[in-house]
């Protein structure tokens, strides 16, 4: 089975236009005023001592005076341009490209990165995770799989097989029966996630130890199950697979057996209709709040009633946080934990897919 993502493969695993899709994320709100000679100032101090690497001594005597002597942000620019020898509209580019330097809200594509934030809780200096759709997509899928992990242990379900495979149906089946809006976008990015994982390492090299499967084989299993809640609506998933004829009828096959065990397991555990559990939470930290509100569905609402479904019997939380690390279920702490260089990874394979 070939794994390279290719564009004919994005294509196919885009639904159908009949369906309802969710709306892209949309940009974080930001304040910054370029017309003011102060924030154009802050900006032309980044662009000049750290972009261009003008000393830091000349530039800001160069600020402290200029923007005394021009009232305008594009004055002030401009001024700059001309003391530094620097073309104009090379220097109006710079500007637009480190604008959001200061900012506090995520990163934007195509912009400088912000600098650190500081969390309010912890002191700790944190980069913001840049707002993503594709990242958001399959960081769904990460924390439904460790909710997965959470209802397993907190209500003792018997674990018959791999637990690490029951995560990951939890998560389809959860997706397929409860977020069908959401369901196509999801399981094709985490697909295609998976896909480029396994393309990072050489076939031969594809481990059969250990107690998670090869991301190929995850690939593979959860489209799988997608085509069995609908083998219509899911069929681009398959096909990103390479999945046969013969396969998707096998599938079609176990796959319903799979869906319809998790509804009769599951059915106990739900609230009762119309009811919203107040044993959970999602807290999302400085470097991590623009990109779990984005979009509309947000990342934090579609969690939130995840979460919320389920009948706990103590506290159940879900943090997201701008630290190093990946994603996992705390039973001690009864929390599942997403780390921002985890969703940073899932970023940066967007931009690949896209390419």
């Amino acid at each position: 089975m070939g794994w390279q993502v290719l564009a004919s493969a994005q294509e196919a695993a885009a639904p159908a236009a009949s369906e309802q899709q969710p709306q892209p994320p949309a940009l974080p709100v930001c304040v910054i005023d370029l017309r003011l000679p102060g924030v154009m100032s802050d900006i032309l101090s980044n662009v000049l001592i750290r972009g261009e690497q003008r000393p830091e001594s000349e530039v800001n005597a160069f600020l402290e005076e200029a923007k005394l002597s021009h009232p305008r942000g594009e004055d002030l620019r401009k001024a700059a341009a001309d003391h530094f020898k620097i073309d104009q509209k090379r220097l109006e580019e710079l500007v637009e490209f480190w604008g959001h330097v200061n900012c506090k809200h995520a990163a934007i594509p195509g912009y400088a990165i912000p600098d650190a934030v500081v969390s309010a809780a912890t002191g700790e200096r944190l980069i913001p995770v840049t707002v993503s759709a594709f990242a958001a997509d399959v960081t769904l899928h990460v924390v439904l799989h460790e909710l997965g992990h959470a209802v397993i242990r907190e209500f003792d379900l018997m674990v018959l097989g791999n637990e690490e495979t029951m995560a990951d149906a939890f998560a389809t089946h959860m997706l397929t029966e409860y977020f069908p809006e959401r369901a196509h976008a999801v399981i094709a990015a985490l697909v295609t996630s998976l896909m480029i994982e396994a393309d990072e390492v050489p076939r031969n090299e594809w481990t059969v130890r250990g107690e998670h499967d090869n991301d190929a084989r995850r690939a593979y299993q959860i489209a799988a199950l997608a085509i069995a809640a609908d083998e219509r609506k899911y069929a681009s998933i398959a096909a990103m697979v390479g999945m046969s004829e013969r396969e998707i009828g096998s599938a079609l096959d176990y796959g319903a057996d799979i869906h319809r065990a998790w509804r009769r397991t599951l059915a106990p555990l739900l609230m009762p209709a119309g009811k919203e559990s107040t044993e959970a939470r999602v807290r999302a930290d400085d470097a991590t709040q623009a990109f779990v509100d984005a979009g509309e569905p947000s990342l934090r609402s579609t969690v939130e009633s995840a979460i919320k479904r389920f009948d706990w019997h103590s506290q159940v939380t879900v943090d997201f946080v701008g630290g190093d690390g990946g994603a996992a279920w705390n039973r001690s702490k009864r929390t599942i934990k997403v780390n921002g260089e985890y969703i940073g990874r899932f970023f940066a394979q967007g931009v690949e897919a896209e390419a």
